[in-house]
């Protein structure tokens, strides 16, 4: 199995950021108003909450070359302002690899334990610490089909481990 099929397949938690990508991904040069991410945002699954412009808005101006947020620089430089309440995605239409750029978070918290414990043993390998957050994935993905103990422990806290392949 290909590593990016590996990693599609584990619980990830999806983002603001991704949604918002996906939105942009959509519209015409990648480019959208905040008032119409969110308007897409709402017709999907995801509860978008009572601040959803401020959570749109903040989320952007996070990865945004030039919010005119002074108070910080962005390290990912994913969007960029083109008008007042109106952005662009910087390398569209291509996606930014936001996997790299974002903590490693699951839904299922049966998986967000075997993460955890799959991690203290990982560290004990010195080339660890310098793999790509894809990399460590793949190596998780990897071990909950061939690791009896890390299946064990997905059924511990009522997860199904992913069919052996």
């Amino acid at each position: 199995m290909e590593s990016e099929e590996l990693i599609e397949k584990l619980p990830l938690s999806r983002s603001w950021l991704e949604d918002i990508v996906d939105v942009l991904l959509k519209r015409p040069n990648g480019e959208g108003e905040v008032d119409s991410i969110v308007a897409a945002l709402m017709k999907t699954d995801r509860d978008i909450g009572a601040e959803a412009e401020s959570t749109v808005t903040r989320t952007i101006n996070d990865y945004c070359r030039n919010s005119g947020d002074t108070e910080k620089k962005a390290k990912f430089q994913i969007f960029e302002r083109v008008a007042p309440g109106r952005y662009r995605l910087l390398n569209y239409p291509s996606k930014p690899d936001i996997l790299e750029i974002q903590n490693i978070r699951f839904d299922d918290p049966a998986y967000r334990q075997a993460w955890d414990f799959f991690c203290k043993l990982a560290a004990k390998d010195e080339r660890w610490e310098s793999a790509s957050k894809r990399k460590k994935l793949e190596a998780f993905s990897r071990n909950l089909h061939t690791n009896e103990g890390l299946r064990d422990l997905l059924r511990t806290y009522g997860a199904e481990p992913p069919t052996v392949v």
